[in-house]
């Protein structure tokens, strides 16, 4: 059988010592001022942008442009092409990534 626990019943309210769960948006706002968390430079976010628009466009555009102009109708050749494009992105934004790492280091030990 299951046994009550002594507890708050649903007549008492309760009490003002704790915390409201939601913050009014005054205390927000003065919260986001002491802690804004961790800024992203201006920088990194472009190329984070172009090397996402250089991935849906350039395999894509390869692939069509191949298959359409260089070797109509072969459609292996173009997924191949393609598949190089992607590999060639994803390879430079790796390298240039690694370089803005090294760049920043270099800057720290100066």
């Amino acid at each position: 059988m299951a046994t009550r626990r002594p507890g708050k019943s649903s007549s008492e309210k309760p009490t003002d010592d704790a915390s409201p769960a939601v913050l009014p948006k005054a205390m927000q706002a003065e919260k986001m001022k002491m802690n804004p968390g961790p800024a992203i430079p201006n920088d990194v976010l472009i190329k984070l942008f172009g090397f996402t628009a250089a991935m849906l466009v350039g395999p894509i555009g390869c692939y069509y442009i191949s298959t359409n102009l260089l070797f109509p109708g072969s459609k292996v050749l173009g997924a191949s092409i393609a598949a190089v494009v992607a590999n060639v992105v994803l390879i430079s934004f790796v390298v240039i990534a690694m370089r803005e790492d090294d760049d920043e280091d270099s800057k720290k030990n100066k």
